[in-house]
This record gives structure tokens, C-alpha cells and sequence, in this order.
């Protein structure tokens, strides 16, 4: 239940407590892959490139290649704020947050 105080009641059933509980948005993206919906922390796969979109070929100081969105396959960085797909999760966390 959403109110005007910094503060959540938790109710747990049964006698065993989780190791964490996670509350409030989801993490919007994995600065590890560019993927959404989980954290660097998580992601055991080749690391992408925030730039380029490549896989470990280069390192990010180092490149040089034109700008490409792996998601929408524009000219332009993975986390950029034009990409169709940024503004949907943008949306969605939104959406999330005011339930």
C-alpha cells in the first residue's frame, strides 16, 4: 500500500525470513551486458561495449567505432534517452512505481 510516509510495513508468513526483500524499482539495466531488467551483479555472459555494442573486442576508452544501439539499431549509444526501447523501460519503471 502506497502512502505519504518513508516508511513499509512488512508481513511475512511462516517462520522462515528471506535473505532480502527488494523494494521499489526494479533495476533498470546491466551496465555489463546493456540488458534490462537485471543487474551487472547478475550477469555472467561477454560484456558488451556502451558505445558500439560489441562484444570485448575493444576496450571503452579505446573506441573508436561509430555509435550503434543493439536494440533499435540506431546511431546511437545503448543507454542513449532517444532510443525507442530507453523510453519504454522508462515507462515501465514509471508505471511500476505509481501502483
Amino acid at each position: 500500500m502506497r502512502n505519504s510516509s518513508n516508511m513499509v510495513l512488512l508481513t511475512f508468513f511462516g517462520f522462515t525470513l528471506p535473505d532480502r526483500v527488494n523494494i521499489g524499482p526494479i533495476n533498470l539495466g546491466c551496465f555489463s551486458c546493456y540488458g534490462y531488467g537485471h543487474g551487472k551483479s547478475s550477469f555472467k555472459e561477454a560484456a558488451r561495449l556502451g558505445n558500439c555494442s560489441a562484444l570485448h573486442s575493444h576496450t571503452e576508452e579505446h573506441c573508436n567505432a561509430a555509435a550503434y544501439c543493439l536494440y533499435c539499431h540506431d546511431a546511437h549509444q545503448v543507454r542513449s534517452r532517444q532510443c525507442p526501447r530507453y523510453r519504454l523501460e522508462q515507462d515501465i519503471l514509471q508505471l511500476v512505481n505509481s501502483q
